[in-house]
C-alpha cells in the first residue's frame, strides 16, 4: 500500500522534471527571429574635450617635515657612467666535451654559426675564446664580454 502512495507521488514529479529538459533542449535549438527595433536614428555627440590645467613646481629650499635644508650639491653630483656597447655574439651552440683518462686533454666540441669545431681550454677561434669548461657548461670570452654556454 505504501509504495503505490510513493509512485503517486514520484510519477508527476519525474515527469515535470523531464518535460523541462526537453523543453529546454527544443527552445535551445529553435531558430527565433529576434525583432529589430525600427526606430534606430540614434545620434552619437562626442565628449567634450576638457584642457588640461598647466602648473610648474618651486624650487625645494626645506624639507617640510625634517625641517632640514635641501643641499644641492649632493644632487647635481655628475658621476661618468660607463657605456657598455652591445655586443653581438655569432651562434654558439655547446655540444659536448673530449677528455683522456688524465683530464689534461680536454676537448669541447662546439658549433659557431652552424660549423663544428674542437677546441682546448686557451684557443681562440673567430675571437671566441675558450675560458673554461665541465660537463655541464662552458665559458667563453668575445670582444672582452664573457658568457656561459649550457650543453645542448
Amino acid at each position: 500500500m505504501n509504495n503505490k502512495k510513493n509512485i503517486k507521488i514520484l510519477f508527476p514529479i519525474v515527469v515535470i522534471i523531464w518535460g523541462l529538459v526537453i523543453y529546454k533542449i527544443v527552445d535551445a535549438f529553435s531558430v527565433e527571429e529576434l525583432a529589430m527595433l525600427k526606430n534606430t536614428n540614434a545620434t552619437y555627440i562626442p565628449p567634450s574635450i576638457k584642457q588640461k590645467q598647466v602648473f610648474a613646481l618651486l624650487p625645494i629650499e626645506s624639507d617640510p617635515f625634517l625641517g632640514t635644508f635641501y643641499n644641492k650639491s649632493n644632487a647635481t653630483k655628475n658621476i661618468p657612467r660607463k657605456v657598455s656597447q652591445k655586443i653581438k655574439w655569432p651562434v654558439i651552440e655547446y655540444q659536448g666535451i673530449i677528455s683522456g683518462k688524465d683530464k689534461k686533454s680536454t676537448v669541447y666540441i662546439i658549433s659557431i654559426s652552424g660549423q663544428q669545431h674542437l677546441l682546448k681550454k686557451g684557443d681562440t677561434l673567430q675571437g671566441i675564446k675558450v675560458i673554461k669548461g665541465n660537463q655541464e657548461i662552458i665559458h667563453l670570452k668575445f670582444k672582452g664580454q664573457k658568457r656561459e654556454f649550457p650543453i645542448m
